[in-house]
């Protein structure tokens, strides 16, 4: 099977590196295009300046993780696209794989109980369950 387009979820986690590390390996092997999406979450309510100010905060720490990552795809020659949004990631993550016809969404896991899984449910579990096309997760 040959994955042409990929769409990799990073979170700055441990596990998001680790997926993205095996999503370069794809990518060379295939000769794909890599997507990158990483989602802001801010679960924090209102309109107050903290709560801009943490986004803001976030969202910086995002793009240091982003370009770190484009500039080490760009050094193997493989094609790459940033993309940062805000949200609930796990809708993010499905709405953007379910327009963009990937063959390939990779993600990492982030190695919750299972009682807490049960809980609250995965970012990784939701994306699984309401996506078109294979998903790779890499722990």
């Amino acid at each position: 099977m040959v994955f042409s387009k990929i769409l990799v979820a990073i979170d700055g986690s441990e596990s998001a590196k680790k997926a993205f590390t095996k999503s370069l390996f794809l990518a060379l092997k295939c000769n794909s295009r890599l997507d990158l999406l990483h989602v802001v979450h801010c679960e924090l309510g209102g309109d107050s300046a903290t709560t801009f100010e943490l986004i803001e905060q976030l969202q910086a720490k995002a793009k240091i993780i982003l370009d770190e990552y484009r500039k080490e795809a760009l050094e193997k020659n493989i094609p790459i696209e940033v993309m940062l949004k805000q949200g609930d990631p796990a809708q993010i993550i499905i709405e953007i794989a379910n327009a963009g016809n990937y063959d390939l969404i990779i993600t990492g896991s982030r190695g919750m109980s299972a009682f807490k899984e049960l809980l609250l449910g995965s970012v990784t579990l939701k994306v699984i369950h309401h996506v078109h096309c294979p998903v790779m997760v890499v722990r």
